[in-house]
């Protein structure tokens, strides 16, 4: 009777843990159904805001920039205030890709779309909203060895090219040796026909439809090559070390471009021939040194152009600047710099209806001058400048029979922004 009697209980134990389970079960996977189905949810509102990329092979990384600015201006006779997009490092965005091939070598793809509200280097007295567009910068594949170097095909940068531009303390953001990209650079020098970017000409590579090697850093060292264009081709030599506590970086090359003479359909004679797009080749560097401990950096940069065309001079360009970089402030690092720069016979030709109503020809030594800060804040990945900078210009005029002086009004220009990059 006992032995019956612990029989059923524990037959009841049993059917009770049982029940139990099953009671759990059940509650678990509705509890899991509902997790499952929020998880996926969620996932598709990710894939409907996130990059896809076509296949698994290649990465896909989106990045880029914004640097917008507000600058004031006089010319001596008109004064104005404009707002617009930087031409130092304008704003943009990218797409960079990278597949691994084996242990050695490896491909990938980089795109570049330049994004501009109003290019602050093209406003003019009468214009505020100049070059307006979206236009591509950088369209190209390329195939790298870590031992033997990379070969880049399409769209892209001239291996000289940004090589006048290096600054160890960051300020190219605000302040660089390309002058003719600065705010202001299409005014005009009052009583001539010279923009500011006529006299200071154009003083780095741009990007053109190349072929191009880089080398493996050795000892520092970085070797590229270009050619494209039909016909245009360059060489430079690249080195970026420490040692004492001193910051090294710069770069040196010989820049050709050939195939540009024309008289572009004004029937000029043959002497003349070349003028509006003259062939030329350059030797073009730059030099950046920081004493770390102190922060202070000097940059210096330069270039010298010959110009195929008996009727101009050859042109040199330099530029130095001096400062101080320290992290005064918690958000980031302050710097502070003053900046120099010449350039001696830069020349262009036009129509005019000056001396004989004719074809004429400038030549020009200009000035330029300044002081400038530039303020990081490391959690927003920000820079934010301010600045300002003279323009002078000592021009001459020729038909090639009679020259003249022509006085003209210096240029002042104030200019604030910041750019924030993603």
């Amino acid at each position: 009777m006992i032995g019956g009697l612990m029989k059923k209980t524990s037959l009841i134990a049993i059917a009770a843990a049982a029940a139990a389970v099953f009671s759990t079960s059940a509650s678990a996977a509705d509890l899991g159904g509902d997790c499952c189905a929020d998880l996926e949810e969620r996932i598709a509102e990710l894939e409907a805001t996130t990059a896809r990329k076509g296949n698994r092979k290649v990465s896909l990384t989106v990045s880029g920039q914004v640097n917008e600015l507000v600058y004031w201006w006089d010319d001596g006779v008109e004064s104005n205030a404009y707002v617009g997009t930087s031409g130092f490092s304008s704003s943009r965005f990218r797409f960079k890709g990278d597949a691994k091939i084996n242990e050695d070598w490896s491909a990938g793809y980089y795109m570049e779309i330049e994004v501009v509200s109003a290019q602050v280097s093209g406003t003019t007295a009468a214009d505020d909203d100049a070059s307006v567009a979206v236009q591509l910068r950088q369209s190209n594949w390329y195939l790298k060895s870590k031992r033997l170097g990379t070969i880049t095909v399409g769209q892209q940068s001239h291996a000289t090219d940004d090589i006048v531009l290096y600054s160890l303390a960051g300020i190219s953001v605000s302040a660089a040796a390309n002058l003719n990209v600065a705010p202001g650079g299409a005014l005009t020098f009052r009583g001539s026909t010279l923009e500011v970017n006529d006299v200071f000409g154009f003083l780095d590579s741009d990007r053109a439809n190349l072929v191009r090697y880089d080398s493996p850093a050795i000892a520092g060292f970085t070797m590229s090559a270009s050619w494209g264009e039909d016909d245009m081709w360059d060489v430079a030599l690249r080195y970026a070390g420490e040692f004492n506590g001193i910051k090294v970086a710069g770069g040196i090359g010989y820049h050709v471009e050939r195939d540009q003479t024309g008289d572009a359909g004004y029937n000029l004679p043959a002497e003349l021939y070349g003028v509006l797009r003259p062939d030329f080749e350059e030797i073009r560097g730059s030099i950046s040194v920081m004493h770390v401990p102190t922060g202070l950096f000097v940059d210096f940069a330069a270039v010298h152009r010959d110009i195929d065309n008996p009727l101009f001079d050859e042109m040199f360009y330099w530029r130095l600047v001096g400062g101080i970089q320290q992290k005064w402030f918690p958000i980031g690092k302050t710097s502070l710099f003053g900046e120099y720069a010449e350039v001696s016979n830069s020349a262009s030709g036009g129509f005019d209806t000056g001396l004989t109503g004719g074809f004429l020809y400038n030549n020009a030594d200009g000035r330029s001058y300044g002081i400038g800060v530039v303020q990081t804040i490391d959690s927003a990945a920000m820079e934010l400048y301010a600045g300002w900078r003279r323009f002078e210009a000592d021009i001459t005029e020729s038909d090639g029979n009679v020259t003249i002086a022509v006085p003209t009004q210096d240029i002042d220009t104030l200019y604030t922004g910041a750019r924030i990059q993603f």
